[in-house]
């Protein structure tokens, strides 16, 4: 009797996920073969479950590697008109430039306003920054949380840091009591959206489209503020400067030199990924510390679409595809298990894989629940958010910029106005009107 009640209650759920999946277009008749660019580890198995409740549809899927090399791929096959693939992951940072080529499909004349509505409101203004033409599906998220050594705060008897304040403290009291042996924290100087992310969560306003023109403020107010709030940390030897992903990030993180970071919604998995059982169990995750006590903000770092390029010769299957891979459960799901993405759809952000605490990231960071820690920064990231173009080239220049002013050789104002300056000569040699 148990088992069978169990095997119904087992059906149940599943009749009920599968009835909290938005009603999708028609599949297209005759039979169909997609052609698929993307980096998401193990997305042949969620194809796989496409293919099988849509058996007309065959996806084949390319896997590029993502990074420049994809996007030069795919900039290359756009521009010449021919070799795109129907469907390709891309960015959110990257999406405008690829707008301008002219070779992404415009998925509101598809009817993709109306599954608006399904996903985090800031994802949305990501693929559709005017409200009406929409260049993509939102897939993936990299809302901003902080982690933290619980067993090293504990140590140095500081809490947990709920605002900037607090953290400068707790800074100062970490760096003083373990005799500079251990930082607070550690800013990532070679990554521009980890430092837009922050500023992101302060309202910070980078790039704007007005009308045929673009207003470019790299050097604004809250970039000002939180570039010379972290410098000030890096002055006075309390947070390091360690380059993100690299062996020597890990090794430090994993023997207690670094007490905490802010990360993305993906990074706790590669925590749990590189340093396996070197420090596990001691890492916790908590709100994105404030400016103002009280308020509750969150910025975004990373985090893709997926489009449908203007020479797919099946442009509803790819449309349907797009829409299916996530708002379908199961794809997300799928896409959680396999890749680590982190939901771009409301509903996905709740789904119960995601807060399972038995399984990594969750069981790493003692078995907390950490994606309820950033499913509330996801719905705290501020909407009105745009890229440029160009921002390729910001991208790169960002790191020109903090190098000098790691080294001594330029204030953090001045890095952000030679930011601003060269990137806005980049912008007008491209072709851009840009004020």
């Amino acid at each position: 009797m148990k088992k069978l009640l169990l095997t119904v209650s087992a059906l149940l759920l599943a009749s009920t996920a599968a009835a909290a999946d938005p009603a999708l277009p028609k599949a297209p008749t005759g039979n169909v073969t997609l052609e698929v660019w993307s980096w998401v580890p193990g997305l042949d198995k969620t194809v796989k479950v496409f293919e099988k409740q849509y058996p007309n549809i065959k996806v084949h899927v390319t896997n590029l590697g993502g990074g420049p090399q994809t996007y030069t791929k795919l900039q290359t096959t756009l521009k010449a008109g021919t070799g795109a693939p129907d469907v390709a992951q891309i960015e959110y940072g990257f999406v405008p430039a690829f707008v301008d080529t002219g070779g992404l499909l415009d998925l509101s004349k598809m009817g993709a306003n109306n599954y608006k509505k399904y996903f985090v409101p800031w994802t949305w203004g990501q693929v559709s920054p005017d409200g009406k033409a929409v260049f993509a599906i939102p897939q993936d998220t990299g809302p901003f949380a902080m982690v933290y050594r619980d067993d090293l705060l504990k140590k140095y008897g500081v809490a947990v840091p709920k605002t900037w304040a607090e953290y400068a403290k707790a800074a100062a009291t970490v760096n003083t009591k373990s005799g500079g042996k251990v930082k607070l924290g550690n800013f990532y100087a070679t990554y521009a959206p980890w430092f837009m992310a922050l500023a992101w969560a302060d309202g910070g306003q980078f790039f704007k489209r007005d009308g045929d023109s673009w207003v470019q403020t790299l050097n604004n107010p809250s970039a000002r503020k939180v570039l010379n709030y972290w410098n000030g940390l890096i002055k006075k030897g309390q947070v390091s400067t360690l380059q993100a992903f690299t062996a020597d990030y890990w090794n430090a993180a994993g023997a207690g030199q670094v007490a905490t970071n802010m990360e993305a919604a993906w990074g706790p998995g590669g925590y749990a990924g590189s340093m396996k059982d070197k420090s596990a169990g001691k890492w916790r995750a908590a709100d994105l510390p404030q400016w103002t006590a009280g308020s509750f903000k969150s910025g975004n770092w990373g985090g893709s679409s997926n489009v449908v390029t203007a020479q797919s010769k099946n442009k509803e299957a790819a449309y349907l595809f797009s829409l299916w891979l996530n708002l379908s459960q199961n794809a997300i799901t799928q896409n959680w298990v396999n890749g680590g993405l982190f939901p771009a759809s409301d509903a996905g952000l709740d789904l119960a894989v995601l807060h399972d605490k038995t399984k990594n990231p969750s069981k790493f960071f003692g078995s907390q629940d950490i994606s309820s820690v950033y499913a509330k920064a996801s719905r705290g990231v501020n909407v009105n958010f745009q890229w440029a173009p160009w921002f390729p080239f910001a991208n790169d220049n960002f790191n020109k910029q903090m190098d000098l002013m790691i080294k001594g050789k330029l204030t953090p104002d001045q890095a952000l106005d030679a930011w601003q300056a060269e990137t806005m000569a980049e912008a007008k040699k491209q072709g851009y009107t840009v004020k």
